[in-house]
């Protein structure tokens, strides 16, 4: 049993390992391992890890050949699909996910289900259930990938979503069999009646998008300050229905269940009661939630805890947790890919081993006030080894970790378990009651104002963990299980060892003498993968200049979804300097928050901006050896458009006089622009070129081409773009001349290291991520 489940989960996992390969190709290769493992192993661990194998390479079997129904461009077509998103007219929300019933009057395949979601800014009003003919333009889920921030193409596959795109027109349909009955046929699900049954009452609460939270699992109600709050606090897991909240049900259906048995007269199929009154509260709360990860491994732990309680069978808590870990793959193959799964399994892991390692052996105190200072000692240790424990895993998903997180959950946790949430199971449970929900509600939304004013004592707290502390970050984490499962007392000439090995391994930083700055001749530029935009990072001596910040939109920017999160994991918190190249929002849209945020020492411009030097033709001057050359325009102007650019020559002649390498960084001039910048420095020819408003046929011609012969030319654009950029004809004409043409759409994140001459590319997508369903997203 232990060898069957083990064995399976790890051959699940084994998608993670994958690299390109065709999907059939590994089927079959998986179901050849099976034969010989089974033909010449005595080992049935080796046979069960390959079942789990197949069973991998059936999920990604299914889970491609639906995204291949999908058209790698973006077209337009009509579908008909289902609602599967849980949406109220109270809560805003323009990303609606649908399981599509058919595709340009193509029937989907039952057996390879297909789930999209579509932007609908001008939606009208929708419910989960309901069947709507769209007009879209339909796409696989392609998104921007960089070394850091949101990693849209893992979020997609992790939630079973095979596509993306934007809703043209459409309109409701109604079920042919209900016509001829009634024509006010309700069509939403129950669980969409009960949300909008308690979304009436929620309405003029305070706390209101925590408590839909709470009792749902619908956060689309949560704003950027509320992400901002349960980020910094560590409480993001809380306000959820979390496994945590589903184990509380269950003993709260328990208790309920217990009651009502002791009121009735003795029977021997009321013997167990209590227990299916436990495990059908757990699954209501779960369903409420739309079964997330989460909810299902709680539920899965709690149903196979139950019925080795009702067959009276002991197994230990690790095997209850390898099989439910086995289950939850079985049932969700490409569940793994998200963060959900990872973090829930992990903390139960983290709190098992914690009690298994003494907290549960305390000796007994005989006092009430020993007792109560005992459980606050072992509730203080728990959250000190989740926070602890879930160090890599807290930095691999979201790029940091809350220092303040346990603390605040220390008391937070406790405090919503047991007067939160119990209230907001009633409330839901008593919506046939208004006015008694209605009480339930309030008492829920009095009790977040505590947690709520705990968590804002931590706003600014959050810690963005450099890639550069990941060994410390691991080392924290080893050397602490070192000291929790071999006490000090006990092993510390070991422990004085590895700290005498660590400190003789780091000691060499701090007796090096100091390098000059100018003895280094290596230094970076980056091409950020922005989508439709402009973000360059020019780095040296872990510092950095940005030109360009990328757009914005309504909820949010660039600056904050890819430029912080790549800088803060290079270690660096502060810019340098910011250049913005001209006023068009795809370039400067995100200059308010990169301000605000990252604090550049300096900043230039070519229009007239507060607080901005000047940008324009003739200004020099130096930075980390590096010499910037402004070739255009020649004057400020109030409002610089794409002919005002700031085109800036980066040198490294100071660091590498013997082998310079130049970079010309040209924002988005036009053809009249080029033709006047030739004819005042005609000898420009640059090893790296940002092409011109991202391959327009308005730049880069052939006049200004003519006497460069660049090795690299780099474009940033997203791949869908309504513009159709970069041209073809652009793009010819650079590679006539031999020269690498490296585009954001295809590549991602682009990164060049020079070192006296020598260039080194690295795409994100090919060289650093090149998972299997990556190509899968952009190939045919």
């Amino acid at each position: 049993m232990n060898q069957a489940t083990f064995g399976i989960a790890l051959g699940l996992l084994s998608l993670h390992w994958w690299l390109f390969i065709p999907e059939y190709l590994w089927f079959i290769t998986a179901l050849m391992i099976s034969g010989v493992v089974s033909y010449y192993s005595r080992t049935r661990f080796l046979i069960w890890a390959t079942v789990g194998a197949i069973l991998a390479s059936f999920a990604a079997i299914s889970y491609s050949t639906a995204v291949k129904t999908v058209p790698v461009e973006r077209g337009n077509i009509t579908i008909v699909g289902q609602v599967s998103s849980l949406l109220n007219e109270n809560i805003p929300s323009s990303k609606i996910d649908f399981i599509l019933i058919s595709v340009n009057t193509q029937p989907v395949s039952s057996f390879y289900p297909l789930r999209v979601r579509l932007d609908w800014p001008q939606a009208p009003e929708l419910k989960q259930g309901e069947t709507w003919q769209l007009r879209v333009k339909l796409r696989r889920p392609y998104g921007r990938l960089n070394s850091a921030g949101f990693d849209a193409e893992q979020y997609y596959i992790g939630r079973g979503l095979h596509g993306r795109g934007t809703v043209i027109s459409g309109h409701k349909l109604t079920p042919v069999f209900t016509r001829e009955i009634d024509d006010s046929y309700d069509s939403r699900t129950l669980r969409q009646q009960t949300f909008d049954r308690a979304m009436i009452v929620l309405a003029d609460k305070h706390h209101m998008p925590y408590l839909i939270a709470l009792g749902f699992g619908v956060r689309d109600a949560l704003g950027e300050h509320d992400w901002s709050r349960l980020r910094d606090s560590g409480l993001a897991h809380l306000m959820a229905i979390s496994g945590l909240h589903i184990g509380l049900a269950m003993l709260l259906g328990w208790w309920l269940g217990s009651k009502v048995k002791a009121l009735l007269p003795d029977h021997n199929f009321l013997v167990w009661l209590p227990l299916w009154c436990g495990l059908w509260s757990a699954f209501g709360y779960a369903w409420l939630a739309g079964f997330s990860l989460p909810t299902q491994r709680a539920l899965l732990m709690s149903s196979i805890v139950m019925v080795l309680i009702r067959f009276r069978v002991h197994w230990a808590g690790w095997q209850v947790f390898i099989v439910a870990l086995a289950s939850c793959l079985v049932l969700n193959p490409l569940g793994s890919y998200a963060a959900g799964f990872w973090m829930s399994f992990a903390a139960v892991m983290i709190l098992y081993l914690a009690n298994l390692s003494g907290m549960r052996t305390q000796p007994s105190a005989t006092k009430a006030r020993d007792r109560w200072w005992s459980k606050v000692k072992v509730l203080a240790l728990l959250q000190c080894a989740l926070l602890v424990f879930m160090l890599p895993l807290q930095w691999q998903w979201f790029g940091g970790v809350s220092l303040f997180a346990p603390v605040i959950n220390f008391f937070a946790v406790p405090w919503v378990s047991t007067l939160t949430v119990p209230m907001v199971l009633a409330a839901i449970a008593t919506l046939w009651w208004p006015g008694l929900s209605n009480l339930f509600w309030l008492l829920a939304d009095l009790t977040l104002y505590p947690v709520m004013w705990l968590a804002d004592l931590s706003a600014g707290t959050w810690w963005a963990v450099s890639s550069q502390w990941l060994p410390y970050v691991w080392g924290i984490m080893v050397g602490s299980m070192l000291l929790w499962f071999l006490p000090w007392q006990l092993f510390k000439w070991l422990h004085l060892s590895v700290l005498l090995v660590i400190i003789s391994w780091r000691g060499e930083i701090f007796v090096q003498p100091a390098v000059p700055e100018t003895s280094a001749s290596d230094w970076k530029v980056e091409m950020l993968d922005v989508g439709h935009g402009l973000a360059v990072l020019i780095e040296r001596n872990g510092k950095a200049v940005l030109y360009d910040t990328g757009d914005r939109w309504e909820q949010g920017s660039i600056a904050s979804a890819v430029i912080e999160p790549v800088l803060r994991n290079k270690g660096i918190y502060q810019l340098d300097g910011l250049i913005l190249s001209h006023a068009d929002s795809d370039h400067a849209g995100g200059a308010g928050q990169v301000i605000n945020r990252l604090q550049p020492g300096w900043k230039r411009s070519s229009d007239y901006r507060d607080g901005f030097l000047s940008c324009v033709k003739g200004t020099h001057w130096e930075w980390e050896g590096l010499d910037f050359t402004v070739l255009w325009p020649p004057k400020r102007v109030s409002r610089a458009a794409n002919p005002h650019s700031c085109v800036i020559q980066v040198s490294d002649q100071a660091i590498s006089d013997t082998i310079a390498t130049t970079v010309l960084l040209t924002g988005d001039i036009d053809a009249i622009s080029e033709l006047l910048l030739v004819r005042q420095v005609p000898d420009l020819n640059p090893e790296i070129v940002f092409v011109p408003h991202h391959g327009s046929t308005t730049s880069s011609t052939e006049t200004w081409l003519a006497g460069m012969s660049p090795d690299y030319a780099l474009v940033s654009v997203a791949k869908h773009n309504p513009w159709q950029l970069p041209s073809d004809e652009v793009k010819q004409r650079f590679l006539a001349k031999g020269t690498i043409w490296l585009n954001t759409a295809e590549t991602g994140q682009v990164s060049i290291s020079i070192n006296s001459g020598e260039l080194n590319v690295q795409r994100y997508r090919q060289d650093v991520s090149d998972s299997w369903y990556r190509r899968l997203f952009y190939s045919d």
